[in-house]
């Protein structure tokens, strides 16, 4: 089944479901090529709430899928038996499959970039060009400390959410600290708050907290190891003052990574669609369509 075009680009027009046991949620809009967006973790994070805000520049140029990854949004909540990047893949091929999109290129933010070098080395022929926006979990860290200051004040919260812990972590999650301002924060504490607002991220950092105090290796070949295999164009983006997944994260993936490159936005944290929501777009749209009749 493939969508109409959607030409209502707010929250309520570009929204889809698909029904099942397994039941996922997900924006649509726009024409052309496919674009997959793929939020991070956190307290009421979705798809929407990363990036709503950047539908409709993306949109002109591009069919644009948003969806809510397994835990988070409006869509279903998996065991966390499995390692979370396959379930979130399998879930993504569902989506891409809905809606007639055989090849897209991949925007990720966070875990949600963990999850798009994921879908790439095991599907590469369904990835065309690879944005990787402050991504978590792709390479280890050479000087930081880890968990870092973010990840512990998000953990924090989901332990005791308390508005107060909340715009905590809020504050380590930008750079300028005028960007986060009192509307911005009251709609992030109306999502975390509501009931179970929490709580599949509770389990879901109480699980990788403990796997990195126990000092395992994890099994099989880590996706350090493996990103020499990743041929698609791919830029990273981070921000210049990211106290989630500091910008010395970039080094690996830059070196490893055959066809990278790395732009680092000044004055932001770990929310650059947002805090830099302008310059991300232009910076973005440029790579994706570099080279190629638009």
């Amino acid at each position: 089944m493939t969508s109409t075009i959607t030409t209502d680009l707010s929250r309520e027009g570009t929204s889809r479901t698909l029904d099942g046991p397994e039941h996922l949620h997900y924006h649509r809009a726009g024409d052309g090529p496919g674009l997959l967006l793929l939020h991070g973790s956190g307290p009421g994070v979705s798809g929407w709430a990363n990036f709503g805000p950047n539908v409709a520049a993306f949109s002109r140029a591009f069919t644009v899928v948003i969806p809510d990854q397994p835990g988070f949004g409006a869509s279903y909540v998996p065991e966390l038996t499995t390692p979370y990047a396959k379930t979130s893949v399998a879930a993504i091929l569902r989506v891409l499959d809905a809606e007639g999109l055989e090849r897209v290129d991949v925007v990720g933010n966070s875990l949600g970039g963990s999850v798009a070098v994921q879908l790439t080395l095991e599907h590469p022929d369904r990835v065309g060009r690879l944005v990787l926006m402050g991504p978590g979990g792709i390479a280890p860290p050479l000087l930081a400390p880890q968990p870092s200051e973010g990840i512990k004040l998000l953990v924090d919260f989901c332990e005791d959410p308390t508005r107060e812990r909340l715009v905590s972590w809020m504050r380590a999650m930008v750079g300028d600290q005028a960007f986060l301002t009192e509307e911005r924060i009251e709609q992030r504490w109306a999502t975390a708050s509501a009931p179970g607002g929490v709580d599949f991220v509770r389990e879901f950092y109480r699980g990788a907290m403990a796997f990195m105090k126990s000092g395992r290796p994890l099994p099989g070949v880590p996706v350090w190891a493996r990103l020499g295999e990743i041929t698609q164009p791919t830029l990273l983006t981070y921000g210049r003052d990211d106290r989630v997944t500091p910008l010395e994260g970039a080094l690996h993936p830059l070196r490893n990574i055959r066809n990278a490159e790395l732009h680092v936005f000044p004055n932001c944290g770990h929310w650059a669609m947002q805090e830099k929501q302008n310059d991300f777009e232009r910076v973005v749209l440029e790579f994706l369509t570099r080279g190629r009749d638009t």
